[in-house]
């Protein structure tokens, strides 16, 4: 394996996954924009909010968590060992089997769906739930489209195709969009909406089923060999589903909190993390998503190089983290103000400070969660499950205690900061077991030279920006469309080429600064 082309393969493809889901962010960002103006900051906004934030819980269950972390690895190992033949005699499996037990779920969840909600969210009026009830019962089959595509998408990266699950999201976000124009300008119900994000799943599903065939993947009968290896899954599936569990208990204890807050905060928590998944989503998952059969190649064939991909890949997460948190932190209002409040006159402008504060609680916390998707993906790829369990069940405990006392002194902004709190324990626990459990090797008192030595470079490049600011923006105040370039759109104009500026001056001094990055270098 050579290290250079290495290296660079694995840029390319973090670019190839990144810029897909750049695209499906900034979809993304012009979907919840629209979803403002359809839906505003009322009793609906909270209700459709919540119905889809039920699927998208079990989501992170089935599709992006426990199914993928057990099954990615092993199909890999199967594909290099066995060959496609066996490969897809194991996806044919899981598939039938996982799928099923899925649809079983939704029907349950679709059956007795007032008692879900109440046990969700235990502070929501009658009025609430019964606007939720029916959006949940429609919503609910979304989670079977994208947990098939999930499962696919483990055989495609098993030959290295991060294309078509990468721009999935994308082919989703656009059906969603649509969507929203249609009731927007309609004035049809949420419910038409619903079936529109479901139309966009099923699409998503066909794309990554045509794909798998194009690779010379089928469906075919298993074998004695195939039920070992699924016996395999299952057991590894347990654990970590138990592991992805807790971790999503988090959510659903902040949902609990979150329904006694006045109306509209869990819109208003949920525009902060979108915005939140942004950076989250094009750099660290992205990044991760590679790192997951990477790593679990060179368990199998270089472990020795795991210690090394381990600690500058948490070099380039804090490389790339912590000037966007500084960035969204200090223009956190600003986000909400020019991209929402300006748009909509459904987002009242007396809730931009709340929503901006609930973002910089949410912001503290992002390069922790980029962490820990890079830190859980080396437990996965050494087919470990049982310390991110240990790991979850602390932070959510933690995370239980934060919210009870920081929610009833913070409210939203409490929410947000508990929860980024709540990762940095992920992150510690996470790198203290690797170490402890696993024998890494990782240099802490290099990565503390490291943080030190960015730190310096970061506040020599925000400085000048920091104090050029205010008389940017006089000037921009002064011109005939002053509003526009201040509160609109139009602010994005002369800010982002600032940000893209000053990661370039990041970028071109590293070497002045000693920072040694090798997936840069």
């Amino acid at each position: 394996m050579n290290t250079v082309s290495d290296k660079k393969s694995l840029l390319k493809k973090t670019l190839e996954v990144g810029s897909n889901t750049f695209l499906s962010r900034m979809l993304g960002l012009t979907r919840e924009i629209l979803l403002m103006r359809y839906l505003g900051v009322d009793v609906l906004a909270d209700a459709f909010t919540t119905a889809f934030m039920l699927p998208n819980s079990l989501r992170k269950i089935f599709a992006e968590g426990a199914l993928t972390a057990a099954f990615v690895p092993t199909l890999i190992t199967i594909y290099k060992k066995e060959g496609k033949d066996q490969a897809s005699s194991l996806t044919t499996l899981v598939f039938l089997v996982f799928e099923s037990i899925l649809l079983v779920c939704c029907f349950f969840i679709m059956w007795k769906a007032q008692l879900i909600i109440h046990l969700f969210a235990p502070g929501y009026s009658p009025e609430k739930v019964a606007a939720t009830v029916p959006l949940l019962r429609i919503l609910m089959p979304f989670i079977f489209f994208i947990s098939s595509s999930a499962l696919l998408t483990g055989a495609l990266q098993s030959v290295n195709h991060f294309f078509i699950p990468s721009f999935g999201p994308v082919l989703l976000n656009v059906s969603y969009i649509l969507g929203i124009l249609m009731c927007l300008y309609g004035a049809y119900p949420p419910t038409y909406l619903c079936w529109a994000i479901i139309g966009g799943g099923a699409l998503q599903c066909i794309m990554h089923i045509i794909t798998y065939y194009r690779l010379g993947f089928s469906f075919t009968a298993w074998n004695a060999t195939t039920i070992t290896y699924f016996m395999k899954i299952i057991i590894k599936f347990l654990l970590c589903f138990l592991s992805m569990s807790v971790m999503e208990a988090n959510f659903v204890i902040d949902q609990h909190f979150a329904s006694y807050l006045p109306t509209g905060s869990v819109t208003l928590i949920k525009y902060a993390t979108s915005f939140m998944g942004i950076p989250l989503g094009v750099f660290a998952v992205a990044f991760s998503t590679i790192l997951l059969p990477h790593f679990t190649r060179l368990k199998l064939e270089q472990p020795e190089k795991l210690h090394l991909y381990l600690t500058e890949s948490i070099k380039l997460i804090i490389w790339v983290t912590i000037p966007i948190t500084l960035i969204m932190m200090f223009f956190s209002q600003d986000i909400f103000l020019t991209l929402l409040a300006s748009t909509s006159s459904k987002f009242s402008i007396h809730r931009v400070p709340e929503a901006g504060t609930i973002l910089v609680g949410f912001m503290v916390g992002l390069c922790f969660f980029s962490l820990n998707k890079i830190i859980f993906s080396m437990y996965y790829s050494f087919h470990d499950t049982f310390y991110p369990i240990i790991i979850a069940i602390i932070a959510t405990i933690f995370n239980g205690f934060t919210d009870y006392f920081f929610v009833g002194i913070w409210g939203g902004f409490g929410l947000a900061l508990a929860t980024s709190l709540s990762g940095l324990i992920q992150t510690i626990l996470g790198l203290f077991f690797l170490c402890r459990v696993h024998a890494f090797a990782i240099n802490f008192k290099d990565l503390g030279y490291f943080v030190v030595k960015y730190s310096i470079q970061v506040i020599c490049g925000l400085l000048p920006f920091y104090l050029l600011y205010p008389y940017l923006y006089s000037f921009a105040e002064s011109l005939p469309y002053s509003f526009f370039f201040t509160q609109s759109f139009g602010f994005w104009i002369w800010v982002a080429p600032l940000v893209f500026i000053f990661y370039g001056l990041l970028y071109f001094t590293r070497n002045l600064f000693k920072m040694n990055l090798y997936f840069l270098d």
